[in-house]
């Protein structure tokens, strides 16, 4: 089933690429580049960084690698790790990184969302027991589910709260159902998700909207996953089908939808900011690429050599992604892409 980027974690110990301006020999934690995000100012991106390579004959487990969260410029130099982040030995389990927003850099850790301001020790912001969250895009707002896609023997409802205070805005969806993929309105007062029955019949539901403090809820399509809220919160784009997957789009307030992309379509990984694109996994498999679909035109681009993109992250005005890439060989690299079809620029590999 397509997992948005947001609830990918299992990419955080990838091997990733060492930052195009260090050497080799260098030990940092900061050394492989996992599934970064931007500054709010577009000026750097944070990731969780471990240390590449690993250390001659370490066969242990990768938790007891050099590892931390870090930031660096956005064409990959001064790549430094956050103060009160190091760890070499008995790791927490690598975060999601969720957003940096202007109060900080959201992530999630052992169903606890953190904030960190760079120089400062992270903060605690709520116990959400969520195995995955998303913020609004100003960060007032975050949704967590308590359940992956797909488990035929859970059930909850999604959690809301204030990203500032960490109080409970609401619950929402109920108990009888799992309730997953939420994505929030940018002003962050309703959210859509999917619902999924909780026993062995397999059945769905479709998406659904409410309100964040769990009223009006109601069916959006009766066919449909992985919702994601527009800029501008007009509008609604979600995937269908099986086989071929396509992307479809559809106001907000209902109505009848309209395909964006026909078939292939793997990974999605959100709206640029202007709202004038949605960023893309296509094809099949591993020959998936990295691409953008034009919402007005419906016309898409794929990005050479951008084969089997596993996270990729709008930056702030729209002009480009920073995305991660893995040969045939298994080499990670990091790339900044421009979305007027300018050749990309590689800022890490594990190669250099």
């Amino acid at each position: 089933m397509i997992r948005r980027v947001l609830v990918a974690s299992a990419v955080l110990l990838a091997c990733v690429a060492a930052t195009s301006h260090a050497s080799s020999t260098t030990i940092s934690p900061c050394r492989q580049v996992s599934q970064p995000i931007w500054s709010p100012d577009g000026q750097q991106i944070a990731y969780y960084g471990t240390r590449w390579p690993p250390p001659t004959g370490h066969h242990r487990n990768p938790n007891d690698i050099l590892q931390a969260l870090c930031t660096a410029n956005a064409d990959g130099t001064n790549a430094q790790p956050l103060r009160h982040t190091v760890c070499s030995e008995n790791c927490p389990d690598p975060p999601d990184l969720v957003a940096w927003v202007k109060s900080g850099i959201l992530y999630l850790r052992d169903g606890v969302v953190y904030r960190i301001v760079p120089g400062s020790k992270p903060q605690k912001v709520a116990r959400t027991n969520s195995v995955a969250i998303v913020t609004n895009p100003t960060g007032t707002r975050i949704a967590g589910q308590l359940y992956y896609d797909g488990c035929l023997t859970c059930a909850g409802p999604l959690t809301i709260v204030n990203a500032q205070s960490g109080a409970v805005v609401g619950k929402v969806g109920g108990n009888k159902l799992d309730n997953v993929d939420p994505s929030l309105s940018p002003d962050g007062t309703t959210v859509a998700f999917d619902r999924y029955a909780s026993n062995e019949s397999g059945k769905v539901f479709g998406i659904w909207t409410a309100r964040t403090n769990g009223s009006h809820l109601r069916q959006l399509v009766k066919v449909g996953q992985h919702p994601l809220w527009s800029p501008t919160g007009g509008r609604i784009a979600y995937t269908s089908g099986t086989s071929s997957v396509v992307l479809r789009l559809i106001s907000a307030g209902g109505g009848k939808s309209r395909v964006l992309v026909r078939r292939n379509v793997q990974n999605v990984f959100g709206w640029s900011p202007d709202g004038r694109y949605i960023a893309f996994e296509s094809g099949t498999g591993s020959t998936g690429r990295l691409a953008v679909v034009n919402v007005a035109t419906g016309r898409v681009r794929s990005f050479a050599p951008l084969k089997f993109a596993p996270s990729a992250a709008w930056a702030p005005d729209s002009s480009e992604l920073v995305a991660n890439s893995v040969s045939k060989t298994r080499c990670w690299s990091t790339w900044r892409v421009p979305v007027n079809g300018s050749k990309p620029t590689l800022i890490s590999s594990c190669t250099s």
